[in-house]
């Protein structure tokens, strides 16, 4: 607590010499340019802008690039604090002009996956896949309506493929070596520190990912946990973790991102705590799958209201993503990620009947209480899930 009112005063102390720069001009980076309508129908061009400590949206009227740096004057004073602790907001700008700048190495990563696409869709869905680089409201709306938002957030499926990554290529050598000149010594240990290291410079590469940084967090705890024989899938492990993530980043209090993921790990140990010993290995695969679809429809509907029995297709993306991040990592590290470009483009085409399917403060605020009780109990835990299955067939 002491550490969490820490860094609020700070943000606030910030906040305050952030409200100094009215009418003062600072130093951006394009990370959308896109046109919305009003409501009398009229065109205009809007910016999101990556100012290092915030981003802000803004209206422009020239021509810009994305990754591009520009010069703009801002104008404060309509900023809130909220506003600005979520770290996302509307500012008003004028004297927008381009600058040169030296690219940093997220830049030039970006620059190079984006080099390998001709369509600017599939650029944004590969930029946003590695790097969590912002992606348009049609490419988001393609992607809902397949259910897949937690697939291109960068997050524990993310930070999983790169920890197997290592462990995989690294134990043949490793248990070898370790054996003849070293063998008191546990080589899975060093070859997750070394994993370790990787992703904390990804981490420092991406910056604040809501869902990565939980995930990055959860690993060390757990890390931490195996060490001293603790418990590690447990809801006092999960409660840790977003105490921590909220202490260091206040702002993740207002995220949706890390919501949403924060959700998805409790519903996994939900399962796991009620529903561990009921079937199979193989048969948990499956059964995890499900009961993650419907349980997470009140959390993701609220936020995000398009509901279709498209959706269901990503019980199967769950295992296709499991091939094609790994294939694709490689494609665009030797310059061939082109190569799956028109079956993408065609994946993402693919419009079945979809509505818009609203989901009430009240409801969504009943159905989180409920599932917080659901720890203690196993009909609740079912109780949640039948209310995701209802509410997916009734506002469907």
């Amino acid at each position: 607590m002491v550490i969490f009112s820490a860094n609020i005063y700070l943000k606030w102390r910030e906040y305050q010499d952030f409200l100094e720069l009215n009418e003062h001009e600072i130093v951006a980076k394009i990370q959308r340019d896109y046109f919305k309508r009003n409501k009398n129908g009229n065109k205009y061009r809007v910016l999101l802008l990556d100012a290092k400590k915030y981003s802000f949206y803004t209206v422009a009227t020239k021509n810009t690039k994305i990754s591009d740096y520009v010069r703009v004057e801002i104008f404060t004073l309509d900023v809130t604090f909220a506003s600005y602790l979520k770290g996302r907001f509307y500012m008003p700008t004028s004297k927008i002009s381009s600058i040169n700048l030296a690219k940093n190495t997220k830049d030039k990563a970006i620059n190079f996956i984006a080099s390998q696409h001709q369509n600017s869709k599939i650029s944004e869905f590969y930029t946003a896949l590695y790097f969590a680089e912002p992606i348009s409201s049609e490419l988001r709306s393609e992607i809902t309506k397949w259910g897949a938002s937690h697939l291109i957030a960068i997050s524990g499926y993310h930070l999983g493929f790169i920890l197997s990554v290592f462990y995989l290529f690294l134990m043949p050598a490793f248990k070898m070596i370790y054996a003849r000149f070293c063998p008191w010594r546990n080589f899975k240990i060093d070859i997750f520190c070394i994993s370790l290291l990787f992703l904390s410079g990804y981490f420092l590469i991406l910056g604040v990912v809501p869902s990565f940084f939980r995930a990055f967090v959860l690993v060390l705890i757990g890390f931490y946990f195996a060490y001293k024989n603790i418990k590690i899938l447990s809801f006092e492990t999960l409660f840790i973790v977003v105490a921590i993530c909220i202490c260091v980043y206040p702002s993740l209090i207002l995220n949706i991102g890390f919501y949403l993921s924060v959700m998805g790990v409790f519903y996994i140990y939900l399962y796991l705590h009620h529903f561990r010993d009921v079937c199979g290995k193989m048969a948990h695969i499956f059964c995890l799958n499900i009961y993650m679809f419907f349980v997470m429809q009140v959390c993701v509907l609220y936020f995000f209201p398009l509901i279709s029995f498209q959706q269901f297709g990503v019980l199967g993306l769950n295992f296709v993503f499991l091939l094609f991040y790994p294939i694709s990592v490689l494609l665009h590290i030797f310059g061939y990620g082109w190569l799956m470009d028109e079956i993408l483009l065609k994946f993402l085409a693919t419009d079945l009947n979809h509505v818009n399917a609203e989901i009430s403060t009240f409801e969504f605020i009943v159905y989180n209480i409920l599932s917080i009780f659901a720890i203690r109990s196993k009909f609740l835990s079912i109780t949640v899930l039948f209310i995701g299955i209802l509410t997916f067939l009734f506002l469907l």
